[in-house]
């Protein structure tokens, strides 16, 4: 079992809020390879401390130890490639073979969908996005005119990325930028005002505007359409968000309530978690798992430093899937 912080578990949800970020470079070198373990994974995976280690928990209805040293960050279904950590290093895996990540510290770590790149942040006088190419494994250049406004980005589809920032002639809104054809393209421009969060999903781009009078608009951008709808105008923060088959779950706070899960119903909120458990830990997200369930972390004890994973039925139940804990982490599953 590998040692592992605790606090380095929260580094990929840190964001820099303040902070705009210039065009991105990054020199093409050759990154080490080796041959790896194969590793399959469902939706609801988590990495969770056991004696001051951490171990990795794949989730099927229940939750099973994995026969791994490897901490799993992030893991993409269609290819089972993934980005792990072990004795305070990292790796990706590209088709069974291993990549080391030179960068020690970093935040936002994101695997594409289709598991061919790996993005993150790092600080170099300024916050720098930089991509690694796995398949050739090089850094990947870009030659971007926007400014990215703190660490608001993801990846759009498997060969672009999406970001909220402000273009050299003042534009301000959403970018994508595809990878292979060096094409930046306007998506989505702000009249006024800023982003506050950002998510790619399958079919949509997420995010939440806030206009200089602090008026909040929960908005969804159809991939396909290109059409906007605005799901919410309600919703005071959101620290994460599942999207499925036009049910809208998040956590994070509404006007007048407090931190919890809620889900989004004819553009209202619908606050789904009350008295049980006591305690949500936002920070922490939310995932779907294989059929549909919203899982979640939390405390039913506050009082008691345990944790434990929850899951929100699709009959409205609430139930405890887990034992406790003093802290768990779910591996991001990309689709």
């Amino acid at each position: 079992m590998a040692k592992f912080k605790g606090k380095f578990l929260c580094v990929l949800a840190f964001s820099v809020c303040s902070l705009f970020i210039l065009g991105c470079n990054s020199n093409k070198k050759e990154v080490p390879s080796n041959m790896a373990e194969n590793i399959n994974l469902n939706s609801g995976a988590v990495l969770k401390s056991e004696n001051g280690d951490y171990n990795l928990y794949d989730y099927s209805e229940k939750y099973t130890k994995q026969e791994t040293d490897k901490l799993v960050l992030t893991y993409d279904k269609s290819s089972s490639n993934y980005v792990y950590r072990k004795n305070g290093e990292t790796f990706a895996v590209y088709n069974e073979k291993e990549i080391k990540i030179e960068d020690s510290e970093y935040i936002k770590l994101k695997l594409s969908p289709g598991g061919s790149y790996v993005s993150y942040f790092v600080d170099d006088n300024g916050m720098k996005l930089k991509i690694i190419n796995l398949k050739e494994n090089k850094f990947a250049e870009i030659k971007s005119n926007v400014s990215i406004s703190g660490t608001l980005y993801d990846w759009y589809d498997d060969k672009s990325l999406v970001y909220y920032g402000v273009s050299q002639d003042g534009v301000n809104g959403l970018f994508i930028y595809n990878i292979e054809d060096d094409k930046e393209e306007l998506l989505y421009k702000l009249k006024e005002g800023y982003l506050a969060y950002l998510k790619g999903t399958i079919d949509n781009i997420l995010f939440l505007q806030l206009n200089f009078d602090n008026e909040r608009q929960f908005i969804a951008l159809n991939k396909n359409t290109k059409d906007i709808e605005i799901l919410n105008n309600n919703i005071e923060e959101i620290k994460d968000v599942v999207y499925l088959n036009n049910d809208v779950f998040f956590v994070g706070r509404v006007k007048d309530n407090v931190n919890s899960l809620y889900k989004i119903e004819n553009g209202n909120t619908k606050r789904v978690a009350y008295d049980f458990p006591a305690v949500i830990d936002t920070e922490k997200g939310i995932e779907a798992d294989s059929e549909n369930n919203i899982l979640f972390i939390g405390k039913n004890n506050p009082s008691s430093g345990q944790e434990q994973v929850f899951k929100y039925s699709k009959d409205g139940s609430i139930s405890s899937i887990s034992d406790g804990s003093s802290d768990y982490a779910f591996v991001e599953y990309v689709e």
